[in-house]
Protein backbone atom coordinates (compact mmCIF):
# COMPACT_ATOMS: atom_id res chain seq x y z
CA UNK A 1 0.00 0.00 0.00
CA UNK A 2 0.82 3.39 -1.08
CA UNK A 3 1.27 6.28 2.03
CA UNK A 4 -0.75 9.57 1.31
CA UNK A 5 1.88 11.38 -0.49
CA UNK A 6 2.55 8.46 -2.79
CA UNK A 7 -1.13 8.40 -3.40
CA UNK A 8 -0.93 11.92 -4.47
CA UNK A 9 2.46 11.64 -6.32
CA UNK A 10 0.40 8.82 -8.36
CA UNK A 11 -2.29 11.14 -8.88
CA UNK A 12 -0.13 13.62 -10.46
CA UNK A 13 1.54 11.10 -12.67
CA UNK A 14 -2.10 10.40 -14.02
CA UNK A 15 -2.55 14.51 -14.68
CA UNK A 16 -5.03 14.48 -12.13
CA UNK A 17 -4.12 16.86 -9.36
CA UNK A 18 -5.01 20.77 -10.25
CA UNK A 19 -3.58 22.94 -6.98
CA UNK A 20 -2.34 21.48 -3.18
CA UNK A 21 -2.94 23.93 -0.89
CA UNK A 22 -0.09 22.94 1.46
CA UNK A 23 2.64 20.38 -0.18
CA UNK A 24 4.20 20.08 3.21
CA UNK A 25 1.23 18.53 4.51
CA UNK A 26 1.30 15.40 2.44
CA UNK A 27 3.88 13.56 4.51
CA UNK A 28 1.63 14.48 7.52
CA UNK A 29 -1.65 13.34 6.26
CA UNK A 30 -1.91 9.01 8.08
CA UNK A 31 -5.10 6.56 7.81
CA UNK A 32 -6.27 8.03 10.98
CA UNK A 33 -7.11 11.12 9.04
CA UNK A 34 -10.29 10.97 6.49
CA UNK A 35 -10.43 12.46 3.03
CA UNK A 36 -13.66 13.68 1.42
CA UNK A 37 -15.77 14.96 -1.43
CA UNK A 38 -18.89 16.91 -1.24
CA UNK A 39 -21.75 15.35 -3.91
CA UNK A 40 -24.83 17.76 -4.06
CA UNK A 41 -28.35 16.07 -5.06
CA UNK A 42 -28.83 18.52 -8.22
CA UNK A 43 -30.77 14.97 -9.82
CA UNK A 44 -31.55 11.31 -9.66
CA UNK A 45 -28.05 10.10 -10.45
CA UNK A 46 -24.45 10.76 -10.69
CA UNK A 47 -23.31 11.35 -13.76
CA UNK A 48 -19.92 10.56 -15.28
CA UNK A 49 -18.53 13.86 -14.52
CA UNK A 50 -19.12 12.83 -10.79
CA UNK A 51 -17.17 9.52 -11.59
CA UNK A 52 -14.38 11.44 -12.46
CA UNK A 53 -13.92 12.52 -8.37
CA UNK A 54 -15.14 8.65 -6.83
CA UNK A 55 -12.51 6.88 -8.76
CA UNK A 56 -10.35 9.20 -7.16
CA UNK A 57 -12.07 8.23 -3.56
CA UNK A 58 -11.69 4.69 -4.33
CA UNK A 59 -7.93 4.81 -4.89
CA UNK A 60 -7.36 6.43 -1.62
CA UNK A 61 -9.44 3.73 0.30
CA UNK A 62 -7.84 0.64 -1.83
CA UNK A 63 -4.76 2.06 -0.08
CA UNK A 64 -6.20 2.00 3.42
CA UNK A 65 -7.53 5.24 3.82
CA UNK A 66 -11.42 6.78 5.24
CA UNK A 67 -12.88 8.11 2.68
CA UNK A 68 -16.40 10.02 2.28
CA UNK A 69 -19.16 10.62 -0.25
CA UNK A 70 -20.67 13.89 1.27
CA UNK A 71 -24.51 14.20 0.44
CA UNK A 72 -25.36 18.03 -0.29
CA UNK A 73 -28.69 17.78 1.77
CA UNK A 74 -27.80 21.04 3.08
CA UNK A 75 -26.13 22.57 0.22
CA UNK A 76 -27.99 20.98 -2.33
CA UNK A 77 -30.95 23.89 -1.32
CA UNK A 78 -28.87 26.17 -1.85
CA UNK A 79 -26.78 25.94 -4.97
CA UNK A 80 -23.31 26.37 -6.17
CA UNK A 81 -22.76 29.28 -8.09
CA UNK A 82 -18.93 28.42 -8.79
CA UNK A 83 -18.50 29.09 -12.87
CA UNK A 84 -22.39 29.12 -13.55
CA UNK A 85 -23.93 32.15 -15.48
CA UNK A 86 -27.27 32.03 -13.95
CA UNK A 87 -29.05 30.56 -10.03
CA UNK A 88 -29.85 27.22 -10.49
CA UNK A 89 -33.70 26.63 -9.51
CA UNK A 90 -34.32 25.52 -5.92
CA UNK A 91 -35.42 22.05 -5.72
CA UNK A 92 -38.64 21.42 -3.87
CA UNK A 93 -38.39 19.02 -0.94
CA UNK A 94 -39.90 15.83 -2.15
CA UNK A 95 -37.67 16.46 -5.16
CA UNK A 96 -34.38 16.91 -2.86
CA UNK A 97 -35.24 13.67 -0.55
CA UNK A 98 -35.66 11.35 -3.62
CA UNK A 99 -32.45 12.17 -5.08
CA UNK A 100 -30.55 12.15 -1.83
CA UNK A 101 -32.18 8.59 -1.33
CA UNK A 102 -30.69 7.61 -5.39
CA UNK A 103 -27.57 9.29 -4.89
CA UNK A 104 -27.04 7.92 -1.04
CA UNK A 105 -27.38 4.73 -3.08
CA UNK A 106 -25.12 5.17 -5.76
CA UNK A 107 -22.47 6.19 -3.59
CA UNK A 108 -22.62 3.17 -1.16
CA UNK A 109 -22.26 0.82 -4.13
CA UNK A 110 -18.96 2.19 -4.50
CA UNK A 111 -18.32 1.29 -1.07
CA UNK A 112 -18.02 4.84 0.15
CA UNK A 113 -19.39 6.43 3.85
CA UNK A 114 -21.67 8.09 2.96
CA UNK A 115 -22.97 11.84 5.51
CA UNK A 116 -25.83 13.87 4.63
CA UNK A 117 -24.43 17.38 5.86
CA UNK A 118 -28.24 18.21 6.78
CA UNK A 119 -27.75 16.89 9.76
CA UNK A 120 -24.66 19.47 10.73
CA UNK A 121 -27.46 22.22 9.80
CA UNK A 122 -30.70 20.61 11.48
CA UNK A 123 -30.56 21.98 14.96
CA UNK A 124 -28.49 24.94 13.96
CA UNK A 125 -30.34 27.99 13.99
CA UNK A 126 -29.14 31.49 11.82
CA UNK A 127 -27.96 33.48 14.81
CA UNK A 128 -25.79 30.68 16.09
CA UNK A 129 -24.27 30.02 12.18
CA UNK A 130 -23.92 33.42 11.61
CA UNK A 131 -22.16 34.17 15.59
CA UNK A 132 -19.54 30.98 14.81
CA UNK A 133 -19.48 31.08 10.62
CA UNK A 134 -20.28 34.41 9.23
CA UNK A 135 -18.08 36.64 11.41
CA UNK A 136 -15.08 34.55 10.41
CA UNK A 137 -15.70 35.28 6.90
CA UNK A 138 -14.17 38.87 5.45
CA UNK A 139 -16.74 40.06 2.88
CA UNK A 140 -14.01 41.71 0.40
CA UNK A 141 -12.30 38.62 0.37
CA UNK A 142 -15.66 36.55 -0.73
CA UNK A 143 -16.35 38.75 -3.40
CA UNK A 144 -12.64 38.31 -5.14
CA UNK A 145 -12.83 34.76 -5.25
CA UNK A 146 -13.22 34.21 -9.15
CA UNK A 147 -15.98 32.14 -8.43
CA UNK A 148 -17.94 34.28 -7.24
CA UNK A 149 -16.48 37.25 -9.30
CA UNK A 150 -17.43 35.57 -12.22
CA UNK A 151 -20.99 35.64 -11.95
CA UNK A 152 -21.49 38.98 -9.89
CA UNK A 153 -21.68 40.66 -13.61
CA UNK A 154 -25.16 37.90 -14.31
CA UNK A 155 -26.34 38.66 -10.48
CA UNK A 156 -25.41 36.81 -7.92
CA UNK A 157 -28.40 36.08 -5.10
CA UNK A 158 -27.01 36.02 -0.95
CA UNK A 159 -28.35 32.62 -0.88
CA UNK A 160 -26.02 31.13 -3.31
CA UNK A 161 -23.29 33.60 -2.37
CA UNK A 162 -23.29 32.40 1.45
CA UNK A 163 -22.85 29.04 -0.11
CA UNK A 164 -19.15 28.86 0.39
CA UNK A 165 -19.63 29.85 4.28
CA UNK A 166 -22.02 26.10 4.00
CA UNK A 167 -19.41 24.50 2.28
CA UNK A 168 -16.33 25.50 4.90
CA UNK A 169 -18.37 24.69 8.00
CA UNK A 170 -19.42 21.30 6.14
CA UNK A 171 -15.29 20.70 6.17
CA UNK A 172 -14.99 22.34 10.30
CA UNK A 173 -17.97 19.85 11.33
CA UNK A 174 -15.99 16.29 9.37
CA UNK A 175 -12.76 17.26 10.73
CA UNK A 176 -14.59 17.32 14.66
CA UNK A 177 -16.37 14.82 14.24
CA UNK A 178 -14.74 12.55 11.76
CA UNK A 179 -11.06 13.44 11.89
CA UNK A 180 -11.46 14.05 8.41
CA UNK A 181 -8.32 16.76 7.00
CA UNK A 182 -8.23 16.38 3.33
CA UNK A 183 -11.10 17.58 1.07
CA UNK A 184 -10.83 16.82 -3.05
CA UNK A 185 -12.98 18.73 -5.36
CA UNK A 186 -12.53 19.72 -9.06
CA UNK A 187 -10.57 22.61 -10.00
CA UNK A 188 -13.66 24.91 -9.79
CA UNK A 189 -14.02 24.48 -6.05
CA UNK A 190 -11.22 26.25 -5.07
CA UNK A 191 -12.29 29.17 -3.61
CA UNK A 192 -15.06 27.00 -1.65
CA UNK A 193 -12.03 24.43 -0.57
CA UNK A 194 -10.10 27.16 0.79
CA UNK A 195 -12.80 28.80 2.61
CA UNK A 196 -12.98 25.32 4.73
CA UNK A 197 -8.99 25.67 5.58
CA UNK A 198 -9.58 28.54 6.73
CA UNK A 199 -12.13 28.38 9.33
CA UNK A 200 -10.67 25.25 10.46
CA UNK A 201 -7.62 26.72 11.28
CA UNK A 202 -9.77 29.70 13.16
CA UNK A 203 -11.55 27.38 15.14
CA UNK A 204 -9.61 23.88 15.69
CA UNK A 205 -6.20 24.97 15.35
CA UNK A 206 -2.98 26.22 12.48
CA UNK A 207 -1.39 22.72 13.29
CA UNK A 208 -4.69 20.67 12.21
CA UNK A 209 -3.37 18.47 8.98
CA UNK A 210 -6.04 20.23 6.61
CA UNK A 211 -5.39 19.98 2.97
CA UNK A 212 -7.43 21.07 -0.13
CA UNK A 213 -6.68 19.21 -3.22
CA UNK A 214 -8.25 20.20 -6.73
CA UNK A 215 -8.28 18.09 -9.57
CA UNK A 216 -8.07 18.78 -13.13
CA UNK A 217 -11.12 18.97 -15.05
CA UNK A 218 -11.43 16.62 -18.11
CA UNK A 219 -12.56 18.47 -21.27
CA UNK A 220 -12.79 17.62 -25.22
CA UNK A 221 -10.70 19.36 -27.55
CA UNK A 222 -13.74 21.71 -27.87
CA UNK A 223 -13.46 22.70 -24.52
CA UNK A 224 -16.37 20.40 -23.16
CA UNK A 225 -16.78 18.62 -20.29
CA UNK A 226 -16.22 15.40 -21.45
CA UNK A 227 -18.59 13.64 -19.27
CA UNK A 228 -21.35 15.30 -21.55
CA UNK A 229 -23.23 13.28 -24.78
CA UNK A 230 -22.29 15.63 -27.93
CA UNK A 231 -25.99 16.13 -27.74
CA UNK A 232 -24.80 18.16 -24.23
CA UNK A 233 -26.93 15.64 -22.18
CA UNK A 234 -25.33 13.88 -18.91
CA UNK A 235 -23.94 10.41 -19.18
CA UNK A 236 -25.69 9.31 -15.75
CA UNK A 237 -24.77 5.81 -13.77
CA UNK A 238 -27.90 4.79 -13.02
CA UNK A 239 -28.35 2.37 -15.76
CA UNK A 240 -31.78 3.18 -16.47
CA UNK A 241 -31.18 6.63 -17.49
CA UNK A 242 -27.54 5.67 -19.66
CA UNK A 243 -27.74 1.97 -19.90
CA UNK A 244 -24.26 0.01 -19.44
CA UNK A 245 -24.54 -0.40 -23.75
CA UNK A 246 -24.85 3.47 -24.18
CA UNK A 247 -21.70 4.55 -21.66
CA UNK A 248 -19.66 1.89 -23.27
CA UNK A 249 -20.52 3.47 -27.08
CA UNK A 250 -19.15 7.07 -25.82
CA UNK A 251 -16.33 5.36 -24.14
CA UNK A 252 -15.68 3.75 -27.03
CA UNK A 253 -15.98 6.47 -29.26
CA UNK A 254 -13.36 8.94 -27.52
CA UNK A 255 -10.75 10.46 -30.42
CA UNK A 256 -6.99 9.50 -29.49
CA UNK A 257 -6.10 12.69 -28.40
CA UNK A 258 -8.44 11.68 -25.44
CA UNK A 259 -7.42 8.63 -24.92
CA UNK A 260 -4.47 9.04 -22.44
CA UNK A 261 -6.12 11.33 -20.67
CA UNK A 262 -9.20 9.02 -20.23
CA UNK A 263 -7.18 6.00 -18.79
CA UNK A 264 -5.02 7.29 -16.78
CA UNK A 265 -7.82 9.48 -15.10
CA UNK A 266 -10.97 6.91 -15.09
CA UNK A 267 -9.11 3.60 -14.94
CA UNK A 268 -8.49 1.98 -11.51
CA UNK A 269 -5.31 0.03 -12.51
CA UNK A 270 -2.09 0.69 -12.08
CA UNK A 271 0.21 2.94 -13.95
CA UNK A 272 2.73 -0.03 -14.71
CA UNK A 273 -0.20 -1.70 -16.74
CA UNK A 274 -1.98 1.29 -18.09
CA UNK A 275 1.55 2.07 -20.04
CA UNK A 276 1.67 -0.79 -21.61
CA UNK A 277 -1.98 -0.75 -22.93
CA UNK A 278 -1.24 3.06 -23.98
CA UNK A 279 1.76 2.07 -25.81
CA UNK A 280 0.09 -0.79 -27.88
CA UNK A 281 -2.64 1.62 -28.21
CA UNK A 282 -0.07 3.94 -30.20
CA UNK A 283 1.33 1.31 -32.57
CA UNK A 284 -2.05 0.94 -34.39
CA UNK A 285 -4.47 3.47 -33.80
CA UNK A 286 -6.69 1.80 -35.68
CA UNK A 287 -7.09 -1.21 -33.76
CA UNK A 288 -9.03 1.36 -30.66
CA UNK A 289 -6.99 -1.03 -28.22
CA UNK A 290 -7.09 2.02 -25.65
CA UNK A 291 -10.69 2.76 -26.42
CA UNK A 292 -11.75 -0.99 -25.60
CA UNK A 293 -9.71 -0.65 -22.75
CA UNK A 294 -10.98 2.46 -21.20
CA UNK A 295 -14.95 1.29 -22.31
CA UNK A 296 -14.11 -2.17 -20.72
CA UNK A 297 -12.65 -1.12 -17.66
CA UNK A 298 -14.90 2.04 -16.57
CA UNK A 299 -17.80 0.12 -17.71
CA UNK A 300 -17.09 -3.22 -15.48
CA UNK A 301 -16.31 -0.98 -12.55
CA UNK A 302 -19.30 1.16 -12.70
CA UNK A 303 -21.82 -1.47 -13.50
CA UNK A 304 -20.19 -4.89 -13.18
CA UNK A 305 -18.51 -7.63 -15.45
CA UNK A 306 -21.68 -9.43 -16.69
CA UNK A 307 -22.80 -5.43 -18.03
CA UNK A 308 -19.81 -4.51 -19.58
CA UNK A 309 -19.92 -8.33 -21.23
CA UNK A 310 -22.68 -7.92 -22.78
CA UNK A 311 -22.19 -4.44 -24.04
CA UNK A 312 -19.54 -5.46 -25.40
CA UNK A 313 -20.91 -8.07 -27.51
CA UNK A 314 -23.38 -6.66 -28.74
CA UNK A 315 -20.66 -3.70 -30.00
CA UNK A 316 -18.81 -6.75 -31.36
CA UNK A 317 -21.40 -7.75 -33.16
CA UNK A 318 -23.21 -4.54 -34.58
CA UNK A 319 -19.91 -2.51 -35.61
CA UNK A 320 -17.63 -5.72 -35.49
CA UNK A 321 -17.39 -9.14 -36.81
CA UNK A 322 -19.83 -10.77 -34.54
CA UNK A 323 -22.82 -12.57 -36.27
CA UNK A 324 -26.04 -11.20 -35.39
CA UNK A 325 -27.66 -15.17 -34.55
CA UNK A 326 -25.51 -14.63 -31.42
CA UNK A 327 -27.77 -11.52 -29.89
CA UNK A 328 -30.83 -13.02 -27.79
CA UNK A 329 -33.99 -11.74 -27.32
CA UNK A 330 -32.41 -10.04 -23.84
CA UNK A 331 -29.80 -8.48 -25.66
CA UNK A 332 -32.41 -7.33 -28.28
CA UNK A 333 -34.34 -5.53 -24.72
CA UNK A 334 -31.57 -3.78 -24.00
CA UNK A 335 -30.54 -2.56 -27.98
CA UNK A 336 -34.38 -1.51 -27.79
CA UNK A 337 -33.27 1.40 -25.34
CA UNK A 338 -30.93 2.61 -27.53
CA UNK A 339 -31.67 2.45 -31.22
CA UNK A 340 -35.01 3.55 -33.25
CA UNK A 341 -38.02 1.02 -32.45
CA UNK A 342 -40.79 0.67 -34.81
CA UNK A 343 -43.71 -1.85 -35.24
CA UNK A 344 -44.50 -4.09 -37.29
CA UNK A 345 -46.49 -3.40 -40.32
CA UNK A 346 -48.40 -6.57 -42.21
CA UNK A 347 -45.25 -7.26 -44.06
CA UNK A 348 -41.57 -6.11 -44.09
CA UNK A 349 -41.55 -4.51 -47.24
CA UNK A 350 -44.77 -2.38 -45.49
CA UNK A 351 -42.94 -2.31 -42.67
CA UNK A 352 -39.59 -0.74 -44.00
CA UNK A 353 -41.74 1.86 -45.92
CA UNK A 354 -44.02 2.98 -43.07
CA UNK A 355 -40.93 3.44 -40.44
CA UNK A 356 -39.28 5.50 -43.33
CA UNK A 357 -36.63 3.24 -42.84
CA UNK A 358 -36.06 3.17 -45.80
CA UNK A 359 -37.71 6.61 -47.70
CA UNK A 360 -38.95 5.34 -51.10
CA UNK A 361 -39.33 1.82 -52.75
CA UNK A 362 -37.25 3.34 -55.14
CA UNK A 363 -34.58 3.52 -52.57
CA UNK A 364 -35.32 0.29 -51.01
CA UNK A 365 -34.33 -1.27 -54.46
CA UNK A 366 -31.18 0.58 -54.71
CA UNK A 367 -30.51 -0.93 -50.75
CA UNK A 368 -30.86 -4.26 -51.98
CA UNK A 369 -29.12 -4.24 -55.35
CA UNK A 370 -26.13 -3.03 -53.22
CA UNK A 371 -26.39 -5.31 -50.40
CA UNK A 372 -26.50 -2.78 -48.41
CA UNK A 373 -29.61 -3.99 -46.31
CA UNK A 374 -29.62 -6.91 -43.90
CA UNK A 375 -32.21 -8.12 -41.75
CA UNK A 376 -31.60 -10.31 -39.23
CA UNK A 377 -28.02 -10.58 -39.73
CA UNK A 378 -28.40 -11.88 -43.52
CA UNK A 379 -28.57 -10.07 -46.71
CA UNK A 380 -32.03 -8.71 -48.11
CA UNK A 381 -31.48 -9.48 -51.57
CA UNK A 382 -35.04 -9.41 -53.03
CA UNK A 383 -38.09 -8.09 -51.74
CA UNK A 384 -39.54 -11.74 -52.40
CA UNK A 385 -36.85 -12.91 -49.88
CA UNK A 386 -38.18 -14.60 -46.74
CA UNK A 387 -37.14 -13.56 -43.31
CA UNK A 388 -36.43 -15.51 -40.09
CA UNK A 389 -38.69 -14.45 -37.58
CA UNK A 390 -37.93 -16.44 -34.85
CA UNK A 391 -34.22 -15.52 -34.42
CA UNK A 392 -35.09 -13.05 -31.45
CA UNK A 393 -38.33 -15.40 -29.68
CA UNK A 394 -40.67 -14.26 -32.26
CA UNK A 395 -40.80 -10.75 -30.82
CA UNK A 396 -37.81 -8.52 -32.72
CA UNK A 397 -36.15 -7.85 -36.78
CA UNK A 398 -32.99 -6.57 -36.18
CA UNK A 399 -32.12 -4.13 -39.50
CA UNK A 400 -28.90 -2.72 -40.31
CA UNK A 401 -28.71 -0.36 -43.15
CA UNK A 402 -25.62 0.80 -44.51
CA UNK A 403 -22.75 0.30 -42.50
CA UNK A 404 -23.17 1.77 -39.26
CA UNK A 405 -27.42 2.18 -39.66
CA UNK A 406 -29.18 -0.31 -37.01
CA UNK A 407 -33.20 -0.17 -36.58
CA UNK A 408 -35.54 -2.78 -34.21
CA UNK A 409 -38.85 -3.57 -35.05
CA UNK A 410 -40.94 -5.16 -32.78
CA UNK A 411 -43.78 -7.62 -33.52
CA UNK A 412 -45.12 -7.93 -30.12
CA UNK A 413 -48.08 -5.83 -31.26
CA UNK A 414 -48.60 -7.19 -34.32
CA UNK A 415 -48.46 -10.95 -33.01
CA UNK A 416 -50.59 -9.53 -29.93
CA UNK A 417 -48.44 -10.12 -26.96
Amino acid sequence: MKNFKQVIEDFQKRNIVHTISNVEKLEKITNKEGIYIGFDPTATSLHLGNYTQIVNLIRLQRNGFKVFGILGGATGMIGDPSFKNSERKLLENNELELNKSKIKKQLESFNLKVIDNLDFYKDLNVIEFLRFVGKEFNVATMLSKDSVANRIQFGLSYTEFSYTLLQAYDFYQLAQKYNVAVQLGGSDQWGNLVSGLDLISRKINADFPSLAITTNLIVDENGNKFSKTTGGGSLWLDPTLTTPYQLYQFLLNQPDSMIETLVKQLVLKELDEIEVVLQKHKQDTSLKIGQKYLAYQVVSDIHGKESVDQAEKISSILFGNGLASNLNESDLEILSKNLDVFNFSSDIITTLLNSKIVQSKRELREFIANGSLEINGEKFLSEEQTINNNLYGDNYILIKKGKRNFYIVTTKNHNGN
